[in-house]
């Protein structure tokens, strides 16, 4: 089985950069060959492995197609599948263990226990506010109906303090031109007492990257909607960098925006040494180039560059560069290691792989 190192590059632009590598498993990838994006994916410690569910890709898409036409129909997933990463299993492979009640993808998820909570996202229906818990004792799966999100909601962005899950903006119907502000929270430890609203966020957005330090949660990144001249949705990318303050329901914009715009990062952003990791995203180049006929031939894929923000200093830092560009992928950490689910390399295209950014010092 064949294993790719990857070294990142020291380029830091405000500190020395401290990741010492990006492994790039080619051997370590979901189930699906043709990969999604999308996915929910969480770390089920107990177990010994990660949990993933959902995604979306083009299964009868042409081979190097550009247009909705030569992609063909969208897909969208609800099998529930488990990655044994524990000690002595030396060939991990992602085994199908259950079935959510129907496909979804873009949704928010969060880890509870031996259990999957994920909230919202879309499918073939459109965006939905249904909420389920999937819980995974190694044996066997099952998985129950939670409390309904207020309102239905795709691509928001998402974090977990103690037991609590907050879903933060996204885009409340595929059809909306505008993006939301609105935020909810739910207590996963108690989640028959349902969704509380909580103050809304000073800018909306969709795809947008969420973490959490010291107790905080840093929203960043993604994208606000608006009509074009034609009534469609159009994005405007931004930079700019949210806090939320559980403890007094609050929000502040931080003063250093991010060093691009980027959406669709892989979520939630890790977190180590009070930094928040940044990894993936669409920078939007190439959608903005589009916008005046000017976009080139060839779509130059996702980001590669791998950033840390420190909220206590405001600091940004350029840690390296990823070996593939991805966008809408989740992100799952184990201690040091962080594993970057499938995810979409250019518009339409996926990978299978899963990547692992080791973030020792």
């Amino acid at each position: 089985m064949k294993r790719t190192l990857v070294l990142l590059s020291a380029l830091a632009f405000a500190a020395q950069a401290e990741i010492s590598s990006v492994a790039s498993d080619t051997w370590l990838q979901i189930g699906d060959k043709v990969g999604r994006a999308g996915m929910a994916a969480v770390l089920l410690e107990q177990q010994g492995g990660i949990i993933m569910t959902g995604g979306a890709n083009f299964p009868n898409a042409k081979p190097g197609a550009k247009t909705p036409a030569e992609r063909g129909a969208k897909a969208y997933y609800g099998d529930v599948s488990f990655l044994n990463l524990g000690k002595g299993c030396t060939t991990p492979q992602a085994e199908v263990i259950g079935k959510l009640p129907a496909p979804i993808g873009y949704a928010a998820f969060a880890a509870y226990g031996n259990s999957m909570v994920v909230a919202g996202g879309c499918n073939d229906g459109g965006h939905v506010a249904t909420v389920t818990c999937t819980d995974w004792d190694g044996k066997e799966a099952s998985t129950a109906l939670w409390p309904e999100l207020p309102i239905t909601v795709a691509y928001p962005a998402f974090a977990v303090v103690g037991s609590k899950l907050y879903v933060m903006g996204g885009q409340e119907k595929a059809d909306s031109v505008t993006t939301l502000s609105r935020c909810f929270v739910l207590d996963m430890a108690a989640p028959k007492k349902g969704w509380t609203e909580i103050s809304r966020m000073p800018e909306a957005r969709m795809l947008a990257a969420a973490g959490v330090v010291d107790g905080k949660i840093y929203v960043m990144g993604g994208c606000s909607l608006h009509p074009d001249a034609k009534g469609a949705a159009e994005r405007t990318y931004l930079y700019s960098v949210m806090c939320y303050d559980p403890a007094t329901d609050t929000w502040s914009t931080e003063g250093n925006p991010m060093p691009e715009p980027l959406v669709g990062v892989a979520n939630p952003l890790p977190s180590q040494g009070g930094k928040l990791y940044v990894v993936a995203g669409d920078p939007g180049n190439y959608y903005r180039a589009s916008l005046t006929g000017k976009a080139p031939a060839i779509h130059p894929g996702q980001n590669f560059t791998v950033y840390s923000y420190a909220p206590a200093v405001t600091q940004w830092i350029k840690e390296g560069v990823n070996a593939t560009g991805v966008a809408t992928c989740p992100a799952v950490q184990w201690g040091d290691s962080v594993y970057i689910i499938s995810g979409e390399t250019h518009p339409g295209i996926r990978t299978p792989l899963i990547s692992n950014i080791n973030l020792s010092k």
